[in-house]
């Protein structure tokens, strides 16, 4: 009789050990649904007002950023290679040939020719380009 008492007392423990931990686990659960609604607040509804403010500000930062770019933008010289690629384009070579002379990747190359003709594109006068194309 004295082990059958002691299984059923190592059993009441185990399983008041159990209860603790599931107890324990359920507050912690609810600690960290608690932070997660703190930092995630639930999205306005349908009708309900937002803050426009916040709407406005993210585009305001990108152009922001966007016209710091622009306007610091050092106008330095091409590399060798680059300005080699867009000469040897401009007289009609592939992009291959171009590759093969220059030792660089057929993609890079093509890559270089498209911005050189791009940069150009910049530079021509307006109508230039139409003419060009026809």
């Amino acid at each position: 009789m004295s082990s059958l008492l002691i299984i059923l007392m190592l059993t009441a423990v185990i399983g008041l050990a159990a209860v603790c931990a599931a107890l324990v686990l359920a507050l912690r659960l609810k600690r960290l649904q608690k932070q997660l609604r703190n930092d995630n607040p639930p999205p306005a509804e349908e009708g309900a007002s937002h803050d426009k403010a916040a709407d406005f500000q993210t585009p305001l930062r990108q152009a922001t950023l966007l016209q710091r770019l622009q306007q610091n933008q050092p106008q330095r010289p091409a590399p060798d290679k680059y300005r080699l690629a867009a000469e040897m384009a401009s007289q009609g070579m592939t992009a291959q040939q171009i590759a093969d002379l220059l030792m660089l990747p057929p993609a890079e190359v093509r890559q270089l020719v498209s911005l050189s003709r791009a940069g150009r594109s910049k530079t021509l006068p307006a109508g230039t380009l139409d003419a060009a194309a026809t």
